[in-house]
């Protein structure tokens, strides 16, 4: 696999924070969507402006197996930041989209699971650190946790900002949610030497696996909906095949069928956390066209002092200089780029990605280069999961 990731730390997220904002995916409950969800909500990101790193510290590397690799074919794990004192953006990993990163546990068996778990118990401030370095190279980062709260979910929750819960639309897993709200409510621990009165806030609740045409999907919506007010979110995940096909695909639904309603679902879920985030923050007036200016003119500075030592005194008289030669006609070079050549990938929607695939789709149709296969609808009765 190969190591790359962002090299040069952002002056404003699309948060409009200066570092990333962690988000953890928890549940008590397995089977729930929450590898699914990470994923796909950070390839969501990824897609509408976001440098974005999923990091998996479920002992079944979950993260890595839903992105086409196995155990076996990862240069490295999280252990690695214990055993060898790697830095968690060493470990960070390509995916099949451009702004979409991942690192993974790399447990192939027992021995090595009982070893990682060990060590996140004894050792959680390793990985808050190694995370909280993270936060300067990325814009969003989500952890996906195991289905408990162990040793690894607490030192996510410890590295963490917030806490996203996805509640598969089923009775049971309904009637776990109010413990786990507990457990969270009661979360204690110690962080850079301050000692947490209570842990990460809640990003929110969101509903997965829902079939609103039956009498339990719609039983569970309104029971959530009662129980739990304002911290369910209004998006819910359809229970659709696309989202099960992605460990074959080995890439995020949002990627290959943008349009299914798996997809345009986590779009807009990655909307409504930024939408509900931006209000709590009162950022609703900010201009982020403006800081991706700045920060692509940060950027450009950044460059250029490294080129030259560090020194910005010495860089600006260097193009001084290179400004009064190509006035006077003795030398024969591009000008310098400006800021909006520079500037950060905008953000995006929905509606102009589609718009960009269609209009790739066309081409593709003329140039007799298309896809023979194809899928039933989702609104197909014969579209079942299992």
């Amino acid at each position: 696999m190969e190591h790359a990731g962002p090299s040069t730390p952002k002056r404003r997220t699309p948060g409009n924070t200066i570092s990333a904002r962690v988000i953890s995916m928890v549940s008590r409950k397995g089977g729930v969507g929450k590898t699914t969800s990470a994923v796909n909500l950070g390839a969501a990101f990824a897609l509408t402006g976001h440098s974005v790193l999923v990091i998996g510290v479920d002992p079944q590397c979950g993260v890595a197996r839903t992105l086409g690799c196995g155990p076996e074919d990862l240069d490295g794990g999280l252990v690695d930041l214990f055993d060898r004192d790697l830095a968690l953006t060493h470990l960070a990993q390509t995916s099949p989209l451009k702004d979409l990163f991942f690192a993974s546990s790399r447990v192939r068996d027992l021995a090595e699971e009982d070893r990682f778990l060990r060590l996140m118990h004894e050792r959680p401030d390793t990985f808050v650190q190694e995370v909280d370095r993270a936060r300067n190279l990325y814009d969003t980062i989500i952890i996906d946790c195991p289905p408990h709260l162990g040793p690894p979910t607490r030192a996510a929750l410890r590295a963490s900002d917030s806490v996203l819960i996805p509640v598969q639309a089923e009775e049971l897993c309904r009637d776990s949610l109010g413990t786990l709200l507990d457990a969270l409510d009661t979360f204690k621990d110690a962080r850079g030497g301050e000692v947490l009165e209570s842990g990460p806030e809640l990003e929110g609740i969101f509903l997965t696996m829902l079939n609103e045409r039956t009498r339990m999907g719609r039983h569970v919506m309104a029971s959530v909906a009662e129980e739990f007010g304002p911290m369910l979110l209004a998006t819910s995940v359809p229970r659709t095949t696309r989202l099960s096909e992605m460990a074959l695909r080995g890439k995020p639904s949002v990627i290959y069928d943008r349009r299914c309603a798996g997809s345009r679902a986590y779009f807009n879920l990655a909307d409504e956390i930024m939408t509900r985030y931006r209000k709590r923050e009162g950022l609703e007036d900010v201009d982020l066209a403006g800081d991706a200016q700045a920060t692509a003119a940060d950027k450009s500075t950044t460059v250029m002092q490294a080129q030259h030592g560090g020194d910005p005194g010495l860089a600006a008289n260097l193009e001084s200089l290179l400004g009064d030669l190509r006035a006077r006609g003795t030398l024969d070079l591009p000008s310098a780029p400006q800021s909006s050549e520079l500037a950060a990938p905008e953000m995006v929607s929905l509606d102009e990605l589609l718009a960009e695939e269609e209009s790739s789709a066309r081409n593709d149709s003329a140039s007799n280069d298309t896809w023979n296969g194809t899928w039933p609808n989702d609104d197909d009765p014969r579209d079942r999961l299992n």
